[in-house]
């Protein structure tokens, strides 16, 4: 099994740039850009801007975004397993047969996708209530009835 990755503060990495540049007999031309980038970042940071792997979905995440707020704004349920299937239907369509041939890519919206698409997103679920299951007559009823115990009980609260 490969060894995991093991970040290194920007700070050492400037130190090992200053000794290659003294000491180390130079900068070899390919790696001169990537030394600019890493001498200009702030010294917090552990990784550069930008650096990470690219979304499998690419522009067409912003259409499942979209594709969310629009069946939110309709009041319908959105739930991590609609999401994960509309993820696979954009994907599949998103790809010519051509391209499927080329470069074969397994896109399964695995829960971890779902998960990371939300936080990129800044997605969360709502919680369910039983508000949405009823009627507009029952809600009616409950208003009166509510209404009614107030108009019942209003003499004997204390409203100080």
């Amino acid at each position: 099994m490969p060894a995991s990755r093991k970040s290194v503060e920007l700070s050492l990495k400037r130190q090992a740039i200053d000794w290659i540049a003294t000491e180390g007999g130079g900068v070899p031309s390919r790696a001169e850009a990537h030394f600019y980038e890493i001498l200009a970042a702030t010294g917090s940071r552990r990784r550069l801007q930008g650096a990470g792997r690219r979304p499998v979905l690419g522009e067409a995440e912003d259409t499942l975004v979209d594709l969310i707020y629009d069946r939110r704004l309709k009041k319908e349920k959105v739930t991590r397993d609609w999401i994960a299937a509309q993820a696979r239907l954009i994907f599949h369509e998103s790809r010519t047969e051509e391209e499927h041939e080329e470069h074969p890519i397994r896109f399964a919206a695995s829960d971890a996708w779902v998960t990371a698409f939300m936080q990129r997103n800044n997605l969360s679920l709502r919680r369910r209530t039983n508000l949405t299951t009823l009627t507009d007559e029952v809600l009616v009823d409950r208003a009166v009835s509510f209404m009614q115990f107030l108009q019942e009980h209003k003499p004997t609260m204390n409203l100080n």
